[in-house]
């Protein structure tokens, strides 16, 4: 039967069983006079056989009678345009989805010398090709999404394992089972607890196939610590990296810095350990123009680890060209003179000193960036907050009150300086600051990270080494060399200081940085408080000049280390100004896939926040794709407009916000999927427990004649239609003029044409 049906136009014929209910209809007919007439010429044209005389045989006459007849009624059929419609019972072969995991934790080197993807592959290739037998495959790839299998090689993009899944029973309707080759990882950490009721229900089984060993591989990493988002034009950027490797023994190899389009390295540090226990390397680069850098630390000569990936680590940095904006207001002494002297020659600081003269008025050095130098601090909040840092010397409390301010509106304004600003403000000891100025109960005061209360006593002479504490050397402010080690040695060989303020207990949430230890026990030195946005870093000694001039003539200057920390320490982000806007990240990474959170934050010239402004954010996806945001600030959160920013593409996202006049730039690189690389063992009782709730089992690759068999597969049994169009059908032509040949040939043969 499968032959007719082939002649009669029909769909695949082997899979058809059974034919039932056929309708005729013609889909242009023709008026019933016209049929009616077409037949009595089909009878005429027949009857014109039996006319005499005729030297054909009766027999001969029927059958040319015949054909003209069968002739008209194929003329009529195609004419009409005479369709039949069937309904059909078809058995169809069972369809099985086969999804090759490409993600980046495939790329792993664990399988018999081979990645995950590669034996992956030669399973599909090989074993796996027996169920073209028995089955339709459909094969698809995915790593964040899924797409149709083209053999691509391993991603460095994340896993969304369960989403493949859901995405390919959603495509595909008439699936029976998914058979998918992976190592269990999903970047989401999705276990498919939702998703496996679903399959059940829909009698969809799952057949994972795990590659990769579920013990950790051999592998080798490098890992950036602390990387910074930005760097002053002018000044040194430390990239600091972690080497780390598991199961590789010890290994001498070498490390690179390399800067995006350069093709020799930054630097290059060789016969670098590799072993059991992290190693700490670091680099020190000096950009020299502005822009966006891109460093990439690179581990080279490392043997038997399983991912290449884990070798690289890559940092991008903006390179602002704007220095730190200091005002240092003291009296004449050896702590300004000093201080001043090495700050102005800081590459990345401005440094304007307003001097505190014996008889009354101010010296005024360095560009000032307020007016009324000769009143001393600015005389306006906003010209105060032109600066980045203030250094606040032995200045007497009674300055504030002059004229009758018995509000202290200046020093009000040092502490909103601070909380509403985000400045740093530096609090030098002295003889007439903190208890010994008679500044407890002051606005400082309250900003001070230690506290300040009146005291016979408040100054604790005679000299004196600055411990540090535990905390203190460990923090960024205090590193004067980069090894620990070699840190806590510099401090403690630091010549001695000349005395202290007597200051009180740390307060809580202050870090307690260096102490001078007393019979009485320790009392702070150095100490930083978060205040607001800002930070204020307090000294009880005014004598560190001492580190400077009493170091020994070969020594590391690190009085200018100490000071040059602290600027950058305590500088605000450059990149917060006035009526610009810039671009805050909630999440330290752009997955693919996800949606990324941002906030631009709109402050005024005095940092309140600006309301109900009109701000425009557009998104560029790799592909050019521009979406357009219009955010708004909330009640609760005033200048602050949030926005999310779907990352459904890999590659380099564009972000510009707007306001007014001004935008800020922001490039997003969604794609990297080494997040999964974290643990990146095959996570085998995982796809165990998914496989089995959806109904289905997890097997290894060995095992593919028990998944062969397991995947029990049956014809599927579907109803559907079929229109035969006979009237256009090849074998109705052919019929056709078969007969009008059959015709001319037989009364030739009679000698009657």
């Amino acid at each position: 039967m499968s032959g007719l049906y082939r002649l009669l136009g029909m769909d695949q014929p082997g899979e058809i069983v059974r034919v039932s209910d056929w309708v005729w209809q013609a889909s242009s007919p023709l008026p019933l006079g016209a049929v009616i007439l077409l037949a009595l010429l089909g009878l005429a044209a027949a009857g014109l056989n039996f006319l005499p005389p005729n030297l054909m045989t009766w027999k001969l006459r029927s059958l040319l009678a015949g054909i003209r007849v069968a002739g008209v009624g194929l003329l009529l059929i195609m004419l009409c345009q005479l369709e039949a419609r069937l309904t059909v019972d078809r058995e169809l072969r069972p369809v099985v989805a086969v999804l090759t995991d490409t993600s980046a934790s495939m790329g792993l080197t664990d399988v018999n010398g081979q990645t995950r993807l590669a034996a992956a592959r030669d399973f599909a290739k090989g074993p796996l090709q027996a169920l073209a037998d028995r089955a339709e495959i459909v094969r698809y790839q995915f790593d964040w999404q899924l797409e149709p299998d083209h053999n691509a090689n391993a991603s460095e993009r994340p896993t969304r394992l369960m989403g493949a899944i859901t995405e390919a029973a959603r495509r595909e309707n008439n699936l029976q089972a998914i058979v998918i080759l992976t190592d269990g990882n999903d970047t989401a950490g999705d276990r498919g607890e939702r998703l496996a009721p679903l399959l059940a229900a829909r009698g969809l089984p799952v057949f994972p196939v795990v590659f990769g060993s579920e013990d950790a591989p051999k592998l080798a990493r490098v890992k950036l610590t602390n990387p910074s988002a930005y760097v002053r034009l002018g000044d040194e950027l430390r990239i600091s990296a972690t080497l780390s490797a598991h199961e590789l023994g010890e290994q001498q190899i070498t490390v690179r810095l390399m800067e995006e389009g350069r093709a020799e390295p930054v630097a290059v540090r060789e016969n670098v350990r590799l072993g059991k226990d992290p190693s700490e390397i670091s680099f020190v680069v000096k950009p020299e123009r502005e822009g966006e850098k891109v460093y990439r630390v690179i581990m080279e000569g490392v043997k038997h680890s399983a991912s290449q990936s884990l070798l690289a680590a890559e940092q991008r940095v903006s390179v602002l060209n704007s220095k730190i904006h200091v005002l240092y207001v003291d009296i004449p002494r050896d702590e300004r003179k000093i201080l001043g002297h090495w700050l102005a020659r800081d590459p990345v600081v401005d440094l304007a000193t307003l001097t505190l003269l014996p008889r009354g008025g101010w010296y005024a050095q360095g560009d000032m960036r307020h007016k009324n130098a000769g009143e001393g601090l600015p005389g306006t909040e906003a010209d105060l907050y032109k600066y980045d840092v203030i250094i606040f010397g032995d200045i007497p409390r009674a300055y504030f009150r002059e004229g009758g301010d018995t509000s202290e509106t200046k020093m009000q304004w040092l502490a909103e300086f601070v909380s509403r600003r985000g400045g740093g403000l530096v609090m030098l000891g002295g003889r007439n600051v903190y208890a010994a100025g008679q500044y407890q109960d002051s606005p400082l005061a309250r900003i001070a990270p230690f506290t300040i209360e009146a005291t016979p006593e408040p100054q604790v002479p005679k000299p004196f080494r600055v411990t540090p504490t535990v905390a203190g050397l460990g923090h960024p402010l205090m590193r004067l060399e980069a090894d620990p080690t070699a840190n806590r040695d510099a401090w403690y060989d630091l010549p001695t200081l000349d005395g202290n303020n007597f200051v009180g207990k740390i307060k809580p949430g202050a870090s307690l940085l260096a102490v001078r230890e007393l019979p009485t026990g320790a009392m702070p030195i150095i100490a930083l408080q978060n205040v607001g946005k800002g930070q204020v870093l307090g000294l009880s000694a005014d004598t560190t000049w001492r580190w400077e001039m009493m170091r020994p003539a070969e020594g590391e200057d690190y009085f200018r280390r100490f000071w040059g920390n602290a600027m950058r320490s305590l500088a605000p982000d450059p990149r917060i100004q006035p009526d610009r806007p810039q671009i805050l990240r909630q999440q330290s990474q752009a997955v693919l896939g996800r949606s990324l959170k941002l906030s631009t934050r709109l402050v005024d010239s005095v940092y309140q926040p600006i309301r109900n402004a009109e701000v425009r954010v557009k998104a560029t996806s790799p592909s050019g794709k521009a979406t357009q945001y219009r955010p708004r600030d909330g009640r609760d959160t005033p200048g602050l407009y949030e926005y999310e920013i779907e990352l459904n593409e890999p590659g380099s996202w564009k972000v510009e916000v707007t306001h007014q006049d001004k935008t800020t730039t922001e490039t997003l690189l969604a794609g990297n999927g080494l997040e999964e690389l974290d643990d990146p063992r095959a996570n085998v009782a995982a796809m165990r427990e998914f496989a089995q709730a959806t109904g289905g089992n997890m097997f290894a690759a060995t095992q593919v004649n028990e998944l062969l068999k397991t995947l029990a597969l049956t014809p599927r049994r579907v109803t559907d239609s079929e229109v035969i169009a006979f009237w256009n059908l090849p074998l109705t032509l052919g019929l056709f003029i078969a007969v009008v040949c059959l015709d001319a040939w037989l009364r030739k043969r009679r000698g009657m044409v």
